[in-house]
């Protein structure tokens, strides 16, 4: 029996639809992955305010605006920051998390520093990724650049502080890197600043930050007025 030309076509278009490829569906409501942050050699806190701080005195914008003092420089220079107590911290929201592979911090030489980071900012979540080291004995007295390597480490906030020291405590900078630099420690600007005062006590500024050698004024303030009273007695026994 002759089966007509339109009844051909047809079965002919039903096979080809049955064995054809199968076609993928696109649902309007599909979101593509969001894309990993682009890891570079850039600092992640370059201009960034914290989102948290306790216990600092001073403009807490110098320590992210790429601005160093001389190395040896005064520990409470105009540069830095003075933290109040181990306790002081400042803490930085990066936007979302990123790796971290890098840390650089100029700080006052003669004290150790913690960088701790965390997912969600919660107190108890923060973590140390570094403790960075009293260099005094290594690169001398005032403000001292550490710079380290560390594991890499997937964090949104970082924190720095929880001090250990002599009780006076300064950060002129911290940077923070996803690739490290290079050269590492990376090249900052520096801006003048007094050298550290090693021995001689500078004045001491009423109501601010005091010098880390007060007790050696006072020593010799107590010898002098000693001398004196003893220098009257002796003019008295005559």
């Amino acid at each position: 029996m002759a089966v007509s030309i339109p009844i051909a076509l047809a079965l002919i278009a039903t096979t080809w639809a049955a064995g054809g490829p199968a076609t993928a569906k696109h649902d309007p409501g599909d979101k593509p992955p969001a894309a990993s942050a682009p890891c570079g050699p850039e600092n992640l806190l370059a201009g960034r305010r914290p989102s948290a701080s306790q216990q600092v005195i001073g403009n807490l914008g110098l320590m992210t605006d790429g601005a160093v003092a001389p190395e040896g420089a005064q520990w409470d220079a105009p540069v830095a920051v003075t933290l109040e107590g181990g306790a002081a911290s400042v803490t930085y929201d990066l936007g979302s998390p990123r790796a971290i592979s890098a840390l650089l911090l100029q700080a006052d030489a003669n004290d150790t520093y913690k960088i701790s980071g965390s997912d969600d900012g919660t107190a108890a979540s923060f973590k140390v990724l570094a403790e960075l080291a009293n260099v005094v004995e290594s690169a001398g007295h005032g403000l001292r650049t550490r710079a380290v390597a560390i594991p890499v480490t997937t964090v949104r906030y970082l924190r720095v502080g929880e001090a250990k020291g002599d009780g006076f405590y300064s950060i002129a900078e911290i940077g923070a890197y996803c690739q490290t630099p290079s050269p590492f420690p990376p090249a900052l600007r520096i801006v003048d600043a007094p050298p550290a005062q090693v021995g001689d006590a500078p004045p001491v500024n009423p109501g601010g930050p005091h010098s880390k050698h007060d007790g050696g004024s006072v020593f010799i303030l107590g010898a002098a007025a000693a001398l004196l009273a003893w220098l009257a007695y002796r003019t008295v026994r005559r």
